[in-house]
Parts: C-alpha cells; sequence; structure tokens
C-alpha cells in the first residue's frame, strides 16, 4: 500500500466464516479427497481410452500427469482461504481521504490523480470517473493487505461553498 501514512486504522467487524471448506478442522480430508481423485482418474480415464493395455508404468505415468494438474488447483485454494482468513483474523483495514486533483483518460482505463502524496494514481471505473469532477473528496477502503475494497465519492458540498467564499474578492458585495 503507498502512502500508508494518509490512511487510518479501523476495526472491521466480519462475520465468521460458517462452516469453512478450508477449515483446520478439515484440510485433511481435502487432502485425501484430492489424493484419491488423482488415484482414481487414470483407472477412468484409462476405461475411456482403451488404446494402450493398462501396465503399472503406463497407470503411475497418468498419476503423474493428474498429481501435476491437481496440486496447483489446490494449492490455489487453500491459498484464496488462507488470505480470507487472516483478513478477518486480523480485524482491521484501512480508510483514507484524497482530494481529486486531475483526471486522466486512456484508452483502455480511467485514472483520478489524488492529493495528498505524490503519484497517487488511482485506476477506477468508468461511471466513478464521470461523476467525479476535480475538486472532490473520495474515500478510499483497502483490507489489511492493501488491497482496494471500496471507492465512494463523498458529498463534500459544504466545502465546496466554503471554498467558493474563501475565493470570493472582499470589493464585491456577497450575493445571497
Amino acid at each position: 500500500m503507498k502512502h500508508q501514512e494518509f490512511y487510518i486504522k479501523y476495526k472491521t467487524n466480519c462475520p465468521p466464516l460458517i462452516n469453512p471448506i478450508f477449515s483446520k478442522g478439515n484440510w485433511w480430508r481435502v487432502v485425501l479427497t484430492a489424493l484419491g481423485a488423482v488415484l482414481i482418474e487414470p483407472l477412468i480415464s484409462f476405461k475411456q481410452h482403451r488404446s494402450v493395455p493398462l501396465s503399472l508404468t503406463y497407470y503411475l505415468q497418468l498419476i503423474e500427469y493428474f498429481f501435476f494438474i491437481a496440486v496447483p488447483f489446490v494449492a490455489f485454494l487453500f491459498w484464496i482461504n488462507w488470505r480470507e482468513s487472516v483478513r478477518r483474523t486480523r480485524g482491521y483495514g484501512w480508510v483514507g481521504k484524497f482530494e481529486v486533483v486531475n483526471k486522466r483518460l486512456s484508452l483502455a482505463s480511467c485514472y483520478l490523480l489524488l492529493t495528498p502524496g505524490h503519484g497517487n494514481k488511482l485506476r477506477v471505473n468508468r461511471v466513478l470517473f464521470e461523476r467525479t469532477r476535480i475538486g472532490d473528496i473520495i474515500q478510499i477502503r483497502r483490507d489489511a493487505f492493501g488491497a482496494i475494497e471500496e471507492i465512494s465519492k463523498i458529498n463534500n458540498s459544504a466545502s465546496r461553498l466554503a471554498k467558493a467564499a474563501a475565493r470570493q474578492s472582499p470589493s464585491e458585495p456577497h450575493r445571497a
């Protein structure tokens, strides 16, 4: 997360996971199921394609191929669940308020340039880009890892009126 000094730490109220698949008590079941699938799948595959006679070496070769497919898939599932578990157990997030200084539109993306900080360039969706004007305040919520969860525009009409009143020269009469 860039420019952490401009964010405030807040406590989150994450509800507990209801019956998670990859909990500490269930991890051995997932590994056992994946291992069983890797051992049984070559037999199912052999039943469908009988061009090569079944031998121990051919069976072990098929197990190796299916193992190379199953291990990254199970590892990815464990990693996703681990991140969610850590995010919930840390119990905090980050929130920051930034002012839009400039807007940039490229062929594929929309960017808002923010202040405070140097080089705060934030990629946003098209709807937020079109709703946001220069001078608006946006709020960015990040999770415990620093990934953006939500970007929202804050209604700051009172501050706009105060800025307009400050910019008005003293020689001009105030119009109500």
